[in-house]
């Protein structure tokens, strides 16, 4: 177990493994009032730069967050152009995989925790355009051989280990949901990364590791594995990378490389540790590691350590709760009490009523919920009955790919037409907390809903045809971060967002925005009138403490933000008057 004082407890979860499973395997700095400016005035050396024209894509740059402890400085990048300029083109969303019929099984194969065991013969243990704001660059990295017999660092439920889990999640619009942690369709969609995003993604993660036996080094001789019921073949390899495993296996058992990704770091975070050795890698996902040894902790069977032996006997896991899931403790439509932490911890549970089969398969992985403490206490720790493993793994798949697709939305306080800013690391300071008014009630709940999708990622093309966040499949078209399994909004399909959930229409892109709807002069802005910029839109949030404050999903690789609003875009001013669609 680790030090929870000096460490993020978002623990190697010793309380995962099925042991069921018997097979192996702004911030313009300004702050100037726009209603007393002319802007066609503005000193471009002020401005808030990094607009492009929308007919040469994505610039590929990287701009940094909006500082959470006030505006930025005047260089910081603000925004790429609306790239829907062009035709879109239409590209479906990978499709969930299809969930064979159950297996019957007696119903007296009950082990001593509870689970179903079902005897089956053992298999042998194998040895970051064409939206408003498109491209999240993944970048892909290096492995190690087998694994030995010697067994992980245990860390009990109460003790959580190391991982990356700054309390800054990118995907801070919804809160945890012990019914549906994360939906089937984002679960089981293998095509969400490829082998060289995968690879790009360690590489980013674990660029501070030093050392042959890194993820982002590691290469590890594989075999051929058959195909079965729960997963295709697997054509082994020489010197495969840690990437080139994680993606083939997700492949072969359809399951979604993010949630491998996601898993191997809220169970050993290899992603991010610096100190590495081969016998690091023999409880990697923590597959076979139930919670039988002394007090709870994680008792680790040897013959399934290595990393291979870890990735593919995980991935085939997940397959199994979906292909055969009579055989396990929790299945999807039932309602049940899951436990706050071990048995022996005395803490009882709480009654979930679980909607769908990836949040099943969580929970017969990691058989605990977070109780409330443990909640509130993201990143740290809770109390003596918190347990960590599907918190981290809900808040960890937001932080690195956005929306899960399960959750709950965040709450953002409305009280007629008056709505309560909330705080977070993308909301300047100075707003945090703070009332803004409306002019009406349905405009109150339309910036409410903007306001819960603080956080998010932005997609190039995401929120097609004003609806909720999306990958940006229909208007995106595969350009820059569009369709690539993250979940979030551009500029315009964040300010269409906003006045659907308000019950009006826009256009769906910003320069149908910006030529749409009643001009208003700024000295009539009211919240929820839509600013224009060069390629570029938000939502008008009205004054705080004198300043003017706006909404939007600035560029790729940054995150629906609350920021002053800055008067020019690449050095053209920010439109002469607003855009109002609501009556």
């Amino acid at each position: 177990s680790t030090d929870p004082t000096s460490t993020d407890p978002t623990s190697t979860d010793s309380t995962t493994t099925d042991s069921t499973a018997t097979d192996s395997t702004t911030t313009d700095p300004t702050a100037t009032d726009p209603t007393a400016i002319d802007p066609t005035a503005i000193d471009p050396t002020a401005i808030d730069p990094i607009s492009t024209d929308p007919t040469t894509g994505p610039t590929g740059t990287n701009p940094s967050t909006t500082d959470p402890s006030g505006p930025s400085s005047p260089t910081d990048p603000t925004v790429t152009p609306d790239p829907t300029t062009s035709a879109p083109v239409t590209t479906p969303d990978a499709p969930a995989i299809t969930e064979p019929a159950p297996v019957t099984v007696p119903s007296d194969n009950v082990g001593g925790d509870g689970a179903i065991i079902v005897p089956e013969a053992p298999e042998p243990p194998v040895p970051t355009g064409a939206g408003d704001d498109p491209q999240v660059g993944d970048q892909i990295l290096p492995g190690d051989t087998s694994g030995t017999t010697s067994q992980r660092g245990v860390a009990t439920a109460e003790a959580p280990a190391v991982l990356d889990c700054a309390p800054n999640t990118n995907g801070g619009s919804t809160t945890f949901d012990a019914g549906e942690i994360i939906s089937d369709a984002v679960f089981y969609n293998s095509a969400a990364m490829t082998a060289n995003q995968v690879n790009a993604f360690i590489q980013e993660k674990g660029a501070a590791c030093q050392g042959e036996f890194c993820l982002r080094n590691l290469r590890v001789n594989t075999p051929n594995v058959a195909a079965d019921k729960y997963c295709a073949a697997y054509a082994g390899g020489t010197n495969e990378t840690a990437a080139a495993i994680i993606a083939k296996v997700s492949v072969a058992c359809r399951v979604n490389p993010q949630v491998m990704l996601v898993t191997l770091q809220k169970e050993s975070a290899l992603l991010t540790k610096t100190s590495v050795s081969l016998a690091s890698y023999n409880a990697a996902w923590g597959w076979h590691c139930p919670d039988t040894g002394p007090g709870g902790t994680a008792n680790c069977d040897p013959a399934y350590a290595g990393f291979f032996n870890q990735a593919m006997g995980m991935a085939k896991q997940w397959s199994r709760y979906v292909v055969d899931p009579l055989k396990y403790n929790y299945r999807a439509g039932q309602t049940t009490q899951i436990l706050w932490n071990v048995v022996e911890s005395g803490c009882g549970g709480g009654l979930v009523t679980i909607r769908n089969t990836a949040t099943a398969s969580l929970y017969n992985y990691t058989p605990y919920q977070p109780n409330a403490a443990s909640l509130a206490a993201y990143p740290g720790v809770g109390d003596r009955c918190s347990t960590y493993g599907n918190r981290n793994f809900f808040f960890l798949f937001q932080k690195y790919f956005g929306v899960t697709g399960g959750g709950a939305p965040a709450y953002v306080v409305v009280n007629g037409v008056s709505v309560t800013i909330p705080a977070g690391p993308h909301v300047a300071a100075a707003a945090a907390g703070q009332v803004i008014t409306a002019p009406n009630e349905a405009v109150a709940k339309g910036i409410a809903a903007g306001l819960a999708s603080v956080g998010l990622p932005n997609v190039w093309g995401g929120g097609s045809s004003n609806g909720p966040a999306d990958q940006g499949c229909s208007r995106g078209g595969g350009s820059s971060n569009s369709c690539q399994g993250t979940v979030g909004f551009d500029c315009s399909g964040l300010t269409g967002y906003v006045m659907s959930q308000a019950g009006f229409a826009t256009g769906t892109n910003s320069a149908s925005q910006r030529t749409s709807g009643t001009a208003v002069p700024w000295q009539q802005a009211l919240a929820g009138d839509i600013i224009g910029y060069n390629g570029h839109v938000a939502i008008y949030l009205g004054k705080i403490k004198g300043v003017d404050y706006l909404l939007e999903a600035p560029t790729v690789g940054m995150y629906v933000q609350v920021r002053p609003v800055y008067l020019t875009n690449n050095g053209v001013p920010v439109d002469s008057v607003l855009h109002r669609y609501w009556r």
